[in-house]
């Protein structure tokens, strides 16, 4: 039987629906197979396709949860990277690798988050159920409706099962990013829309990602972009690590289903993946109190859905020192200690909520400024050609990610039946196709069996993962981790 792999965040759609919106022939289906090439394996932000349907049919990624996106404006303010030629060079080659004409439509003063919102969910619509060939072999994706979909083709080698969820909240507003900002009324929609989500959409969402980059108006953000040209060209800071105002606690009431809105259709879970520390604490609480005298199989999980391990014990720690501070990051070593990070406090308020934690595969999300450093010693060379070397560093910075929020639960004060939870929690959340500097030794959905087998090697011999372990061998903790979990959430969880 072959190896079947999951990803609970990445962004197939991204640039295909952006080249299919500034009406280009080429690179504008979710079958367009933009390959990387030997010389683009260090590339940061790639331009090539991570996460094509080529890509997860070559690489039997049997189920992926595909992160729709409307672009934040703030990427691409034309007040910070001026306009014409240039800005639209800038644009380009240094921020999003995507088509000038949409850069441009994202940049104008009608854009309209919810609506394009619409229109990249119609875009994955497009070829829901068609066939086309890879390497010989007819091959299709499915958009699953609920758990029952996704139980009817997980069994079918050659399909592919998509479920949507969306990156960020400032989706859910009939506004662009000024407005947002300025225009209080223009809030007033996003209730509505949620309704339309819930009713309209036949492929309801799985969760929503509340924060991202920028401020939505409805709750802060944790800092995200790096010191260096992104930083100095993208102000981050309007809404750095505000709390939850009322109009954000209404919102997530409404995904949820709970309170006054209980009843008000499919459940939309709530991803706290970029959400501020004053955030994610409220709603950490507000979950615990939910579930208490709950059934296990009527409570909300919590979603973080592509992280890494953020090396604090507790929640507070990670805040001690701002992320402002530019000792925070560069004085690090194994691992990124920004608040974005989970601490294991937050790994085990997770993991006893019944939730589920994606592996971001994006380099300083998995490193410390050390372990940075350390990788830029590599030649060129060894990296395209992806050399024995380089494959064991970053397999090495994958596996003590897993090792540290394992024991974030199984070095607690919890019964051992509670520890063993932990090995139910982890799997991948690439963020692949989301702008991101990927590991340079898996950087396509291509390349997850060879991370498989990579990390396979590196836990054998490793007596840390083995004290961890629970009794349970390498292969099945692999297996888990690399597909196993995902399925497991959304069959319990997408209904």
């Amino acid at each position: 039987m072959k190896k079947i792999f999951a990803d609970l965040h990445c962004h197939p759609t991204m640039h295909p629906f952006a080249f299919k919106e500034a009406d280009k022939d080429r690179k504008n289906s979710l079958w367009s197979d933009n390959k990387p090439k030997k010389r683009q394996r260090d590339s940061a932000y790639p331009e090539y396709f991570q996460t094509s349907m080529p890509a997860l049919a070559r690489g039997n990624v049997k189920l992926v949860v595909a992160a729709l996106y409307p672009l934040e404006q703030s990427w691409l303010d034309p007040e910070i990277i001026g306009e014409g030629d240039i800005s639209d060079f800038i644009a380009k080659f240094f921020i999003s690798h995507l088509p000038v004409r949409y850069i441009n439509m994202v940049q104008s003063d009608s854009f309209n988050y919810f609506e394009f919102l619409q229109k990249e969910y119609e875009f994955l619509l497009q070829d829901h159920n068609k066939t086309y060939k890879v390497n010989g072999e007819d091959w299709k994706y499915v958009l699953a409706k609920d758990s029952m979909d996704i139980e009817q083709y997980e069994s079918d080698e050659n399909v592919i099962i998509v479920i949507p969820s969306i990156e960020g909240a400032h989706s859910l507003i009939s506004a662009n990013a000024d407005q947002i900002i300025h225009n209080p009324e223009v809030h007033e929609t996003t209730l509505s829309n949620i309704q339309k989500i819930k009713t309209s959409w036949n492929h309801v969402p799985l969760y929503v990602t509340m924060s991202h980059h920028f401020y939505n108006g409805m709750l802060g953000q944790a800092r995200s972009i790096p010191d260096g040209a992104a930083s100095f060209l993208l102000h981050q800071q309007v809404g750095l690590n505000e709390p939850v105002n009322p109009r954000g606690e209404e919102v997530i009431d409404c995904l949820l289903g709970i309170g006054k809105y209980k009843g008000n259709g499919k459940r939309i879970l709530i991803d706290t993946k970029h959400m501020s520390v004053s955030a994610r604490l409220w709603y950490y609480h507000k979950i615990a109190k939910y579930n208490e005298g709950i059934a296990a199989s009527n409570r909300i999980p919590i979603i973080a859905s592509h992280m890494g391990f953020g090396a604090h014990d507790t929640i507070l720690d990670s805040i001690t020192l701002p992320d402002t501070d530019k000792k925070k990051y560069e004085e690090s070593k194994f691992f990124n200690p920004w608040s974005i990070n989970l601490s294991k406090e937050e790994i085990r308020i997770i993991v006893e909520s019944g939730g589920i934690i994606g592996l971001n595969l994006d380099q300083r999300i998995l490193s410390g400024a050390e372990r940075i450093e350390k990788s830029k010693e590599f030649s060129n060379h060894d990296i395209k050609n992806n050399t024995k070397k380089v494959v064991q560093f970053w397999t090495k910075q994958i596996g003590e990610n897993i090792i540290e929020i394992a024991k974030a639960v199984v070095d607690s004060d919890i019964s051992e039946t509670e520890k063993a939870k932990v090995w139910n929690s982890i799997c991948l959340g690439t963020d692949f196709d989301g702008m991101i500097n990927p590991v340079d030794s898996f950087i396509v959905a291509d390349e997850y069996k060879n991370l498989m087998d990579a990390l396979l090697v590196y836990f054998t011999d490793n007596n840390d993962f083995k004290a961890l372990a629970m009794g349970l061998s390498i292969e099945t903790i692999l297996e888990k981790i690399m597909y196993q979990n995902v399925y497991d959430f959304v069959i319990r969880n997408y209904k």
